[in-house]
């Protein structure tokens, strides 16, 4: 009875390589955080006018009694608490501002980048060129981000399904090799 062993340390590689695959998958969508804009808001809108009317409240309170020791708990409870929801809903607020601020500005340099794409397809000749940037020519099949520092393989799990890639030589470009998809092993 023949009794086969998986390879030590292939089997663990491969699960981490696809929980790394996947978790890549789930950063880049967003799917998490789709919606964190709207809570933020919703929160911020919130909390803002329940410290104005708080403050208003311990105002109101302290206007009314002619005691210091009565005015204190009011300007306390009202004006110290108020003002803090008021600090801490601009700041939630301030936060949603900057997340649109951040969506609209990948979406205009994402539509950019396809027409400079589309630019560069018709110049290079029209057909035979992609449009996504996995290779110019057939030249080189290796591929970075716009930002990137590192090259892959087109197949990478890193780059997978994006279409703001750019061709790379290695040879010719001093970004390093990705650790993953190890593109120094094929370039040899």
């Amino acid at each position: 009875m023949a009794v086969t062993t998986p390879t030590p340390g292939r089997a663990g590689a491969d699960g981490r390589f696809a929980r790394l695959t996947e978790a890549l998958r789930a950063v880049r969508s967003g799917s998490r955080f789709a919606q964190s804009d709207v809570w933020m808001l919703y929160v911020g809108g919130a909390l803002m006018p329940l410290g104005a009317l708080l403050i208003v409240l311990g105002w109101l309170g302290a206007a009314h009694t002619p005691f210091a020791f009565e005015q204190t708990p009011y300007l306390i409870s009202g004006g110290v608490l108020g003002l803090g929801l008021v600090v801490a809903g601009g700041f939630v607020y301030f936060g949603y501002w900057q997340t649109v601020r951040i969506r609209e500005s990948r979406q205009q340099s994402d539509e950019l980048m396809r027409a400079m794409a589309r630019l560069e397809t018709l110049l290079a000749g029209g057909a035979g060129a992609p449009a996504t940037g996995t290779s110019v020519g057939g030249a080189t099949g290796f591929v970075a981000t716009p930002n990137g520092s590192i090259y892959h393989r087109p197949d990478c799990p890193v780059v997978t399904g994006r279409t703001d890639l750019a061709a790379v030589n290695p040879a010719k470009t001093k970004l390093d090799a990705c650790r993953i998809c190890r593109p120094l092993d094929d370039a040899q």
